[in-house]
């Protein structure tokens, strides 16, 4: 009879539950399971630099796959490297298995604090929704089999598995119940719980959709994870109801939808704030309502406004709003249900919607245009919103993947960039959104090899991964880095020209040549200043044949308008002090006029809500 290693029990048991894809980092007693792991055909171990990149680039293969994938590290603080990547699964309900070793001893809380034996469970708990500690070989097939089942349950997002080290260098004959034979691993496709909504909330959801005045569509994170794009866009067209989205929802509902406010949450600007200002019902579909939106509640929000709120996870439901309507399903499933009996009730949207949507589409596109003309002027240095528009063509004539870091970049794109479907932008949204950049982008572009993957980073952000640019080229994976380079902080530093009198703190970075850097890894890559040399340096990216950097200096006194909705809602708890505003722009002055009414027109017209010019019909 065949005697099995532990690490090959394990190695059998990830590929059993259908899991093609396992990053992770070179460490000593991980080498028996990855041996074991990269001999099983149609497996794939991929190796990063760190723990919390491989984290990321897992997360960022099932977005753009959806397929399973998983992280595996060793334990101590290797394992606890994981919890910012597996935080970003947990916020936007990616089905992340992660895993790590842990010592064989269990921990004695009698002993005080000791590093090397801690419970890793416990620490994840927060931020998975199914826990495992794996402690005979006996219970690896069916605990990774559960990994996968309790990762897309209705409470969908991360798992973690914590493998006691010492089962590694066990051997056991070949007799272990539900053991996956030896073949090639069968890579396993996401599932979506699809849960119908009660009868009777849904007639409840219905009767008052049916009489709203201004009714709004808030779709989020939770739209993407069902799958339920193309419905809520059929759902908006079919009764003319104006949409948005959340920032864990972007992409949802493409930018450029005629009945789309815009980019998500408050980078859509005066159409966003008016829309939630005067809106009367919002049909909330799987969103979570995070500070990013104001959490849904007043002064951002009308007090006025009832909620339809829809998810599939009872923990998610009630959260920071109080809904009118409660309606506890999978959100595709839901909406479907809900256009049925709209439809056998023969109900037709009245004029006073259309007039409402209308009013909403003067807003969004005269925002367009002033930030297109705005950008467009003959500035200084590069500007960040026309580093945005043109890379935004070329992504649209290539059909390019677009990954967002974070900071003041994802801003810019959202308010300038193009639409985008929901696999096509991928914008990292929980505790590693800055600086997750680099190893998502390599994630997406494995799962995506036939296509070209185009990181948009900050400068600042660029640097917290910056080793993985050695896992891209050993890769040699196609994928155009895009660094917005202002050389600062610039969310932070434009807060403090803004809101506390141009005293800058930390936020001033010294000019770094990162098309350098990218060359010292090997990589193609040069710098650029103006708008005109941006299309070129992108076809010369593509010619190298492999990856390549573009380091595109960019203005530090731009700043996003919408930051200022960013920052009532982050910053100052929806409260900013007039009298520091003003001594903050008197101080700013230096940084010239334009910028100044630029930015006192989003005020006047988002913030305050004054904008004479909107018309209720078009």
């Amino acid at each position: 009879m065949k005697t099995l290693s532990g690490s090959q029990v394990l190695a059998r048991s990830i590929a059993g539950a259908g899991i093609g894809f396992v990053f992770t980092v070179a460490a000593p007693r991980l080498q028996p399971v990855v041996k074991s792991l990269a001999s099983i055909d149609g497996m794939t171990v991929i190796h990063a630099r760190d723990e919390t990149a491989a984290a990321m680039m897992a997360d960022g293969y099932i977005r753009r796959s959806g397929r399973f994938a998983a992280v595996l590290t060793e334990c101590h603080g290797r394992s606890l490297c994981q919890i910012a990547g597996v935080t970003n699964a947990w916020a936007d309900k990616i089905p992340l298995i992660s895993i790590s070793l842990c010592e064989d001893q269990r921990p004695d809380a009698n002993k005080g604090v000791n590093r090397w034996a801690y419970d890793a469970n416990r620490v994840f708990e927060p931020v998975t929704v199914w826990r495992k500690r794996v402690s005979s070989l006996a219970d690896a097939p069916k605990a990774f089999q559960d990994a996968v089942t309790y990762s897309q349950g209705s409470r969908r997002g991360p798992v973690h598995l914590d493998i006691e080290a010492g089962l590694l260098e066990r051997e056991i004959e070949d007799e272990i119940p539900g053991l996956p034979q030896e073949g090639p691993v069968a890579h396993r496709k996401l599932t979506h719980l699809r849960t119908e909504g009660a009868e009777s909330a849904l007639a409840q959801a219905v009767k008052l959709l049916q009489t709203a005045r201004k009714p709004l569509i808030m779709a989020g994170g939770g739209v993407k994870a069902s799958g339920a794009s193309l419905d809520v866009v059929q759902f908006m067209e079919r009764y003319g109801v104006p949409g948005c989205t959340s920032m864990a929802g972007i992409g949802a509902i493409p930018a450029d939808h005629a009945y789309c406010l815009g980019g998500p949450s408050y980078t859509a600007g005066e159409a966003f704030h008016a829309a939630i200002k005067q809106a009367d019902v919002v049909l909330a579909l799987g969103c979570s309502f995070s500070g990013l939106e104001g959490f849904g509640l007043p002064p951002l929000w009308s007090q006025k406004i009832k909620f339809i709120h829809v998810d599939n996870n009872p923990n998610q439901i009630g959260l920071n709003i109080s809904p009118e309507i409660p309606v506890l399903g999978d959100v595709k499933t839901v909406l479907a249900q809900m256009a049925d009996m709209l439809e056998a009730s023969s109900f037709v949207a009245p004029d006073e919607w259309t007039n409402w949507r209308l009013f909403l589409s003067n807003l969004k596109r005269g925002r367009k245009t002033r930030l297109h003309n705005f950008a467009s002027r003959p500035w200084g240095a590069l500007h960040q919103g026309l580093l945005a528009l043109e890379m935004g063509k070329i992504v649209e004539k290539e059909n390019l993947v677009m990954v967002i870091d974070g900071g003041n970049t994802p801003l810019y794109a959202a308010m300038y960039g193009p639409g985008m479907s929901p696999r096509q932008t991928f914008f990292p949204f929980g505790m590693a959104a800055l600086g997750g950049g680099l190893p998502y982008a390599i994630g997406v572009a494995l799962a995506a090899p036939e296509k070209r993957v185009m990181l948009i980073t900050g400068d600042g952000s660029c640097l917290y991964a910056v080793s993985e640019l050695e896992t891209i080229k050993r890769l040699n994976l196609p994928i155009t880095i895009v660094v917005n380079n202002d050389s600062s902080w610039n969310m932070i530093k434009a807060l403090q020209d803004s809101l506390f009198e141009c005293n800058y703190v930390g936020t001033c970075l010294p000019d770094i040549d990162y098309a350098r850097i990218a060359a010292g890894f090997g990589l193609h890559s040069e710098r650029v200043k103006s708008a005109d040399q941006l299309a070129p340096a992108y076809e010369r990216a593509v010619q190298s044949g492999g990856p390549a950097l573009i380091d595109c200096v960019t203005d530090c006194k731009n700043l996003p308008d919408s930051l200022l909705s960013f920052a009532m809602v982050e910053f100052e708890g929806a409260q900013i002090n007039p009298v520091k505003l003003v001594k903050s722009l008197w101080k700013g002055r230096d940084m010239g006029l334009s910028r100044a009414l630029h930015q006192a027109s989003y005020v006047r017209k988002a913030l305050v809500g004054f904008n004479p010019m909107a018309k209720r019909r078009v």
